[in-house]
């Protein structure tokens, strides 16, 4: 007797307990994501190493590596990465973002055009820049680079040439942070 009285006080108690969960309700849809976007944060440009191998009349060619495990083959092959920097004293306005590659003049004047461009190996993302006629790039630039898998909606599969967006229409559509 006692092992049913028992019983049914737990499925009573049990009862009780599982009598006010309920589902809850659905929450308004969230904002398109962008899943397997990466980006990285701004980093100032390192030390530049001058080029043995780029050579040529009226200019010096400079680079840095900056280490990025994500750039893999496939990603090189079937992706997109898109490279921005940001220039000191931009004549253009300070913090202005711009896609590489993009010429920059020596504070607004003509005097040192700095060409920079940006090269892609698995492991590594290389800023070069070619100076004319003399100079070395700022250690105080800061440079972010966005990797954009294969298969991401609104990516290179779309047809979309980001080299007419800016960099805030850019991360709009990837929801990154600016």
């Amino acid at each position: 007797m006692k092992s049913i009285f028992r019983s049914c006080l737990m499925l009573a108690v049990a009862g009780l307990l599982f009598s006010g969960c309920k589902k809850g309700d659905t929450g308004p849809e969230g904002p398109a994501g962008a899943a397997n976007v990466i980006y990285t944060s701004w980093v100032p440009t390192s030390i530049w190493v001058a080029s043995t191998t780029s050579a040529g009349a009226g200019k010096k060619t400079y680079y840095f590596d900056i280490a990025a495990a994500k750039v893999t083959q496939e990603i090189v092959d079937k992706g997109t990465v898109l490279v921005y920097m940001k220039f000191v004293s931009d004549p253009d306005g300070d913090g202005i973002a711009k896609l590489l590659p993009s010429i920059y003049y020596n504070i607004g004047g003509a005097g040192t055009q700095y060409r920079f461009q940006y090269g892609l190996f698995p492991g590594k993302v290389r800023i070069i820049a070619d100076v004319l006629p003399a100079g070395i790039p700022s250690e105080s630039n800061m440079v972010r680079y966005l990797i954009i898998p294969g298969g991401v909606p609104n990516a290179r599969v779309a047809g979309r040439d980001y080299t007419k967006m800016t960099y805030e229409e850019v991360c709009r559509l990837y929801n990154i942070p600016l």
